[in-house]
């Protein structure tokens, strides 16, 4: 195996990783938030219903994505970075909205901060993809698979 291609066969593993991370906080903060909040009424309806969608689409993208990963399809590829842009925009949104509601001002900024970081994750899981796209368009195919 050539050090591009076991480059890229690394590449591939992070993006797993990647895809891990959205598909476990899809489940646990995005599903069972919302169905935490519409059972206990304790945020409004709308946003709980929101949440639910929003993990709903992350998991089904996720279910999507590895398989474009690990059987090296273009155009599966191209279509999960457009879902990927997607995510990332409706997730600045709700992160936006959720800091900018928050009550006290220690919880606003531990909030920010986790918001932040989890975009700064879907940036370079956008910025990993492309690459792997581009190495797609060259010719990349596994040795060993």
């Amino acid at each position: 195996m050539t050090s591009r291609n076991r480059a890229l066969r690394w590449l591939q593993i992070i993006l797993t990783l990647f895809y891990g991370q959205v598909i476990s906080t899809a489940i646990y903060e995005y599903i069972i938030q919302g169905i935490c909040g519409l059972i206990l009424s304790f945020r409004p309806m709308y946003d709980s219903v929101l949440l639910i969608v929003l993990g709903v689409f992350m998991f089904l993208f996720v279910v999507y994505a590895i398989p474009a990963v690990w059987f090296c399809h273009l155009q599966m590829s191209i279509i999960s970075i457009l879902i990927l842009i997607a995510i990332f925009i409706l997730t600045s949104v709700k992160a936006f909205i959720e800091v900018k509601y928050m009550g006290q001002h220690s919880i606003r900024i531990e909030w920010a901060t986790i918001r932040i970081a989890e975009l700064v994750l879907r940036i370079l899981g956008i910025v990993a993809s492309l690459l792997f796209v581009i190495c797609l368009k060259q010719g990349y195919k596994p040795e060993n698979f």
